[in-house]
């Protein structure tokens, strides 16, 4: 949800000559029967009992080790406040990357990279690809298992969903794109999916919604035929994101997996994981798991030089990854260390291989007293290394994306600075909404996405980078440009 936003005009033509197809479909229909497809242009081809505090992983802040500077690998800058189109804050910042392409989408621009040569293929506002201008809340996904692209949004007026489903592995071939309208006030949505089903969870402020999480279950093959055909359903309750998983390497089908606190953001100590089967039906099957972890609580403090950032939103998952019988997840929260006092990144791993969840890994991400670790997201590689990012800042250091590798075998986690902020954050009524770190197909890079503070906060008020790094030194730097 944004409460402050300047909008610039937006055309709905469709550029560059992406091909689009249409579909309308209201929340009370469960398909689509029609479809329409708009030509515009040729196509382009170009754990059982609460688990002690961890102890931080790595010591003071400012002080990136030579073996930090060797897991990066590449580093694009992404969209800034200026080039968002839209003068919203905050960008809700998020990227995904598949075999050639790296796509990011803030609010309310999308830009497509080419990944080897990092050159820009693609940059217009969400509206060329819904076809109407969108309000926000942009999420991007690569769908690893079905090679294809997924973008949702806002719909128009904020009442709805817009789903953009690219028509194979390249993006620049166009996309499908359905409106679900009457959702009432979707906000916080975040996507999934599994072999079968495009999964949207989001919390419901439209009327009579009481802002609780709400499930789209999406049919992957009728999408991709171009007919809409889902299910609407409303879980146990939960207060802010439910996000579903991305099931990389699904091949069975049948089930999703949801990662949450336990119905509330203020705090606690247990989260939990939702088990999702029948999704298709008007009567789904939920099981729910409450694992005990370390306490957890909303932390009210972060600081900058010369004053303070706010932590609003934080306590909440905003993104989860499975790999091979593994959920990982992370969020920012106070912890018992500093009296829950300043937010830091909890990263969650839990082992759903027996089909029952077990907290597998509990990690606390803790630059130093006084650090506030915001925004945090995570993922898997191929050998069980976590990568992760988060925004950091303090008395000595303004807002700043930093990454690490974390091998969860011996506790060594190794970070660096991947954008070093610059300048005072002025706009303090939100830290923003996600970040997400994504495993590239090679099964080894991972590639994050995250918000800085730049040399000219005042005009462009926000910036974000996008890095790709790995666990190992294998990793040299290289083409770190745009910085």
């Amino acid at each position: 949800m944004k409460t402050m936003r300047k909008r610039n005009s937006m055309t709905v033509a469709l550029l560059c000559g992406l091909a689009l197809a249409s579909t309308t479909v209201s929340a009370q229909q469960s398909s689509a029967d029609d479809w329409q497809f708009v030509p515009v242009g040729p196509p382009v081809s170009y754990l059982d009992s609460p688990r002690a505090l961890q102890q931080p992983f790595f010591g003071p802040i400012n002080r990136p080790s030579a073996a930090g500077q060797e897991i990066l690998r590449r580093s694009l800058e992404g969209i800034d406040f200026i080039g968002s189109n839209c003068g919203c804050l905050p960008p809700d910042t998020n990227a995904a990357v598949g075999n050639d392409f790296v796509i990011e989408t803030v609010n309310v621009q999308i830009r497509i990279w080419n990944k080897t040569m990092g050159n820009i293929l693609f940059d217009e506002t969400l509206a060329q690809i819904f076809g109407a201008p969108t309000g926000g809340d942009p999420y991007v996904v690569y769908d690893d298992i079905a090679d294809r692209w997924y973008v949702s949004a806002f719909d128009s007026n904020n009442t709805g969903l817009f789903l953009a489903v690219s028509r194979d592995g390249n993006p620049l071939h166009g996309f499908l794109t359905f409106h679900l309208a009457g959702l009432g006030f979707p906000d916080y949505e975040k996507p999934g999916f599994n072999r079968d089903a495009i999964f949207i969870a989001f919390n419901n402020f439209g009327p009579g919604g009481g802002a609780a999480a709400t499930i789209v279950a999406i049919d992957k093959l009728a999408a991709f035929g171009g007919t809409l055909r889902f299910s609407i359903s409303v879980p146990q309750f939960q207060f802010r994101a439910m996000p579903p998983a991305q099931l990389h390497g699904d091949q069975s089908g049948g089930v999703e997996w949801f990662v949450s606190t336990d119905g509330t953001d203020a705090g606690g100590n247990t989260i939990r994981v939702t088990e999702m089967t029948n999704y298709f039906s008007s009567t789904p099957n939920f099981t729910y798991t409450s694992l005990p972890v370390t306490q957890y609580q909303n932390a009210p403090r972060a600081d900058q030089p010369g004053g303070s950032i706010t932590t609003f939103p934080n306590t909440t998952t905003t993104q989860v990854q499975f790999h091979r019988g593994h959920l990982v997840t992370a969020m920012a929260s106070g912890t018992p260390a500093d009296g829950f006092t300043y937010p830091k990144g909890l990263i969650f791993d839990v082992d759903v291989t027996s089909g029952a969840p077990v907290l597998s890994g509990e990690f606390v991400v803790d630059p130093g007293a006084g650090v506030a670790a915001q925004m945090p997201s995570v993922d898997m590689d191929q050998s069980g290394r976590l990568g992760i990012t988060w925004m950091e800042s303090s008395r000595n250091e303004f807002l700043s994306m930093w990454v690490a590798t974390l091998d969860q075998n011996t506790g060594n986690l190794v970070s660096t600075v991947a954008a070093g902020g610059v300048g005072f954050f002025s706009v303090n009524f939100r830290i923003g909404d996600y970040s997400t770190t994504v495993l590239d197909p090679n099964g080894q890079t991972f590639w994050s996405a995250n918000e800085y503070i730049g040399n000219s906060p005042n005009i462009d008020i926000w910036r974000t980078n996008i890095t790709s790094f790995t666990a190992g030194a294998q990793g040299a730097v290289a083409l770190n440009s745009g910085r």
